[in-house]
């Protein structure tokens, strides 16, 4: 990672409100949108919320883009304006097909209720006060916060995280289903930012360094490159398993999922409520596991991705299986013909495995 030289000045800290910060973290499309609706149904829990600023913050500082500590105030600053805007009804969601919307949410009255709070000093006042006597937990979802955790301890050491992680041939495919190795710097809805260097452009900033190698790939074996080298830094994590962090491997949670809701409780201190249930439901947890399924997609992955990339693949895999979770094992894939599923698109892909689909933030 390039940094540019630290400025001559200093940016004061910012005070954050004093609360119970949970970051729900992982690569996108690990299964995190499973999860924070449960999570948020739990005692003393607010309503979740995603946060792509504070991803576009963390790919800006790891490219280099942005110093250490712009991006220390710019985080530190829109999360104190995240607790403090919720708390009085401002900036948030209330599309009724949004999982994160307030509407769907079981407390939605008491977040209608807070619109009409004024902003004013002794507002705020209220607010923090609030906060601390009724000892609220505030959840964001965000993306890829685990390769910085130690930077994230120096902004606060109280911080939790709630780290999913999932099988990358199920991470591959759900990837490749939903555009993500083709929607980079083409797709005015996908604003992650995208990178020229000598002549290669759309490139992830991770793949600066690689960016022939990424520029020549299919869109399905562009999926690998980022993945493979995001997984690596995940699993090197020194954060991974710590105290104040809990792994959740997502087919691990969606066949166990009372398991991990105690986990969730003992962790958040908190408990479920009678809301918890109808949010299960909603995420479409606990499911069955399906290796015929799971064998079909890596065997459409294999047939269409270049073989110098597949033992690559499989060695990812195997680390996963080792250091993470067993569910689905590469030794336990159904092999079909080579060739079989050579030359699939992405409709075709979306086939085997559709993406999910909301009503009233509900899956349907």
């Amino acid at each position: 990672m390039k940094q540019n030289l630290p400025p001559k000045h200093t940016i004061k800290k910012i005070q954050i409100i004093d609360a119970n910060y949970v970051f729900i973290d992982g690569m996108s499309r690990c299964g995190k949108a499973g999860i924070a609706p449960v999570i948020s149904s739990f005692n003393r829990v607010e309503h979740y919320k995603v946060r792509p600023t504070y991803d576009r913050f963390l790919m800006m500082y790891e490219s280099g883009d942005l110093s250490k500590q712009g991006f220390k105030y710019l985080f530190e600053s829109d999360l104190l304006m995240d607790v403090w805007f919720g708390m009085m009804g401002r900036n948030v969601n209330n599309n009724l097909h949004d999982q994160t919307s307030i509407m769907n949410s079981p407390k939605y009255e008491e977040y209608l209720a807070r619109t009409k709070r004024k902003d004013t000093p002794e507002t705020f006042k209220k607010i923090v006060k609030e906060v601390k006597d009724k000892n609220l937990i505030f959840p964001f979802v965000v993306d890829n916060f685990m390769p910085i955790g130690n930077f994230l301890n120096e902004i606060s050491k109280n911080f939790k995280y709630i780290i999913v992680m999932r099988n990358p041939i199920d991470l591959m495919f759900t990837w490749y289903r939903s555009g993500r190795g083709s929607r980079l710097g083409t797709d005015p809805r996908y604003i992650n930012p995208a990178f020229q260097i000598n002549g290669f452009d759309n490139l992830h900033f991770s793949m600066l360094k690689d960016a022939e190698e990424f520029t020549k790939a299919n869109p399905l074996e562009k999926c690998f490159l980022f993945i493979e080298q995001r997984m690596k830094e995940y699993l090197d994590s020194d954060l991974l398993h710590l105290k104040n962090a809990c792994l959740v491997p997502f087919e691990n949670y969606y066949t166990e999922t009372d398991i991990y809701i105690k986990k969730f409780e003992n962790f958040l201190d908190t408990s479920r409520t009678e809301f918890t249930k109808e949010k299960m439901i909603g995420a479409n947890v606990p499911r069955k596991k399906d290796n015929e399924n799971f064998s079909k997609k890596a065997n459409m992955i294999f047939d269409n991705i270049d073989e110098k990339y597949i033992p690559r693949l499989k060695n990812l895999c195997l680390r996963y299986e080792t250091e993470i979770s067993d569910v689905y094992k590469l030794s336990s894939i159904i092999k079909s013909p080579k060739g079989t599923f050579k030359g699939l698109d992405m409709e075709t892909f979306s086939k085997v495995s559709e993406g999910s689909k909301y009503h009233r933030g509900k899956r349907i």
